[in-house]
């Protein structure tokens, strides 16, 4: 008897090896999103300071005479929300700058912009990743 088709066994075998296979790829996906949004948060940082190097150069005055001190170098502190209130930077959402790792807001974020050899340059406190 010449019978056409796949056996229960068979059926069953191609159904683990698609299930091991999809494990795999997910696993994959996730990792790959997972440093894909570090880097998009990276990203962010980085558009951050540059904003508030532009915000430095047009409060100069305020920098080069601050009694605060970064390093020994006159400094001042903002926030990200500073950055929003003087324009210098665009919200994502509802007048909130968005961490694209978890959706938390980046609006209280510190920004020390400091005065080192005539160079105005900027650090942000949680930038421990980028």
């Amino acid at each position: 008897m010449n019978k056409k088709g796949f056996t229960l066994i068979e059926i069953l075998c191609v159904i683990v090896l698609l299930a091991i296979t999809t494990c795999f790829a997910s696993s994959s996906v996730i990792k790959l999103t997972i440093q894909s949004k570090e880097k998009l948060y990276c990203t962010k940082l980085a558009l951050i300071k540059s904003a508030a190097l532009n915000y430095a150069q047009n409060y100069e005055y305020e920098l080069t005479n601050s009694k605060n001190l970064y390093e020994n170098h006159p400094s001042l502190t903002i926030t990200v929300a500073d950055l929003l209130k003087t324009g210098h930077f665009q919200a994502d959402k509802d007048n909130q700058v968005l961490n694209p790792k978890d959706n938390s807001s980046l609006n209280d974020t510190k920004i020390i912009i400091y005065l080192e050899n005539n160079l105005i340059k900027a650090t942000i406190a949680s930038d421990n990743i980028c």
